[in-house]
């Protein structure tokens, strides 16, 4: 598997897929849950329009990571 960039004009997630189009409904579904607090505070249900899918660079994963153990660390 390769770790795809899957992202929208203002928020992107990583994902594991086996080709751009797997990694496209997965980044969609990763969104969606990433874009919650966008639909509670407008109430209703918002676009996800995504721009980029590509392959992750390695210092797009290392970032990725750090970022996920600093929050797992904090909270």
């Amino acid at each position: 598997m390769t770790t795809y960039f899957v992202a929208t004009l203002a928020r992107y997630v990583l994902v594991e897929a086996h080709n751009e189009i797997d990694a496209r409904e997965r980044g969609y579904a990763a969104l969606h849950d990433l874009y919650a607090d966008v639909r509670e505070r407008l109430g209703k249900e918002v676009p996800i329009d995504i721009l980029t899918v590509r392959p992750a660079t390695d210092d797009e994963i290392e970032l990725w990571r750090w970022h996920h153990e600093a929050v797992s660390r904090e909270g």
